[in-house]
């Protein structure tokens, strides 16, 4: 089992969501992609090593090992990246905006729990930071649908029960009215597919636990 940092690349700024073993613990935010250059850029996608540590100015906080063509890069309290980063990951309890967000402290000491209590089963913890990857037809169809495209799901199936209603008459109907039919049908089933496939994927995070100051230095 290890963390897992699925990011989002913006111009401005990297949001992510950090998971571990299939736990969402919170979302992220970084510096956006310009090359791995120091100090204006996030860090590139990979497997590195975490550890914990303390220091005076951040108290306890996590640092990523070898780090190609990097040092230094911690995951800290930080709640916007371009003011606060320098090319770290700061855990956020929710984005307001691309590598902005807020209670980053809160975010931290829940990391450091989990952190901790992976530390009593292992020897060695590991993050892997890769892209979000889109989603397969599968996982699109079982994400839940936005309100607005639920109503237009349902007007859709509506629609089609009455354009099939139409076509399936046993009487006669007039030419125009057969043809706005299979229209109708048509058109229906398309608002139908399109509405069941378009999905909410804003991720909800449980409201974090109240916990006790463990020294965790303020954002900076």
């Amino acid at each position: 089992m290890e963390f897992e940092l699925k990011r989002t690349y913006r111009s401005s700024g990297t949001n992510g969501a950090l998971w571990y073993d299939g736990t969402l613990i919170c979302h992220t935010i970084e510096l956006p992609w310009k090359d791995n250059e120091a100090n204006i850029s996030c860090i590139p996608e990979g497997r590195y090593l975490l550890e914990k540590r303390i220091t005076h100015e951040r108290g306890f906080h996590l640092i990523l090992k070898s780090v190609p063509g990097r040092s230094w890069i911690l995951i800290h309290a930080a709640n916007d990246a371009q003011t606060e980063l320098e090319g770290c990951i700061a855990p956020v309890s929710e984005l307001t905006g691309i590598g902005k967000g807020i209670r980053s402290s809160e975010a931290m000491d829940k990391l450091l729990e989990v952190f901790e209590e992976a530390q009593e089963n292992q020897n060695h913890i590991y993050i892997t930071i890769k892209e979000k990857s889109a989603m397969n037809i599968l996982e699109r169809v079982k994400k839940p649908t936005p309100k607005l495209f639920r109503k237009l799901r349902t007007v859709g199936l509506i629609l089609a029960a009455a354009g099939g209603a139409i076509l399936g008459a046993p009487i006669t109907l007039p030419a125009g009215l057969i043809t706005v039919a299979g229209y109708l049908t048509v058109g229906a089933s398309v608002l139908t597919a399109v509405s069941q496939v378009t999905v909410d994927d804003e991720v909800k995070i449980p409201p974090l636990p109240e916990v006790k100051n463990k020294g965790d230095a303020s954002p900076r």
